[in-house]
């Protein structure tokens, strides 16, 4: 399953995905950001097997499925990964497949799973902003430059560790389910230019990658050209996200060029 895109070893797992590519058209190929029926939230065609199946069909070169670990969750992570990789032991597919979680980083220096967990893991992929979740650590200062300083504050705390392969939608707002539509960008913009590339050449160093997550980039087209600008700058690596609880997410026949109308 392991192809010649992975780059070194981190823990026993492969550090990058895909070596680092702007090209819209080759991040379109592997998306990194998808839930099976093991997360509450998909639908129930996502079985692993259908999900394996229409992204071979779609031309995917690559799939991650990263079901859910909220904290205090009922979800099993390491019984979810142990059952999906059996599975995948009778599915012969050109597809890379990566069986890994959305795992959660719900505070500084908090994470839902241990780190033995974490690291038995194909692809570790951390969510910091689930403000929505009443066990997310929320900001003394509840502004928008609040959440932006504390998100930074997770991110640092979380780099410092080799937990990370990726992070999931960064500083994505779409969870915060208190602000308004205008206050959600305001978070973004909250963030200077300097504090994003110095936390995306921290995730770097890390040896950690940055999901492009296209439901945020589409509804905060300003932040998504600023986001990928920076990280082009610093010479991170990029990964596509679509968050797909269908199957027709997980593969959008346009995805690719909406991507570039909207980065570059």
């Amino acid at each position: 399953m392991r192809g010649s895109a992975f780059c070194g070893p981190k823990g026993g797992r492969a550090v990058f995905i895909l070596d680092r590519t702007y090209d819209p058209a080759e991040l379109a190929r592997h998306n990194v950001h998808a839930h099976s029926t093991q997360s509450n939230c998909a639908k129930r065609e996502m079985t692993p097997e259908a999900m394996i199946r229409f992204a071979q069909d779609h031309g995917l070169k690559t799939l991650a499925i990263t079901d859910h670990s909220d904290p205090f969750d009922a979800i099993d992570t390491y019984a979810g990964f142990l059952a999906t990789r059996d599975l995948l032991r009778h599915i012969d597919t050109p597809v890379r497949v990566l069986v890994g979680a959305e795992l959660s980083a719900y505070g500084v220096g908090k994470y839902a799973e241990p780190y033995e967990v974490d690291k038995a893991l194909d692809f570790a992929s951390y969510s910091h902003v689930h403000y929505h979740l009443p066990s997310w650590e929320q900001p003394e200062d509840r502004s928008p430059r609040g959440y932006a300083a504390h998100e930074l504050a997770v991110l640092n705390a979380l780099l410092e560790t080799d937990r990370a392969d990726n992070i999931a939608h960064p500083f994505s707002p779409n969870k915060m389910n208190f602000f308004n539509d205008a206050e959600k960008a305001a978070t973004l913009r909250a963030l200077t230019d300097n504090e994003l590339g110095d936390i995306l050449q921290k995730g770097e160093r890390a040896q950690c990658s940055w999901e492009l997550h296209t439901p945020t980039l589409f509804r905060f087209p300003a932040f998504a050209r600023r986001f990928f600008a920076i990280g082009r700058e610093v010479g991170v690596h990029f990964c596509v996200g679509t968050d797909a609880h269908s199957l027709a997410d997980l593969a959008p026949p346009d995805l690719a060029q909406r991507l570039a109308a909207v980065l570059l």
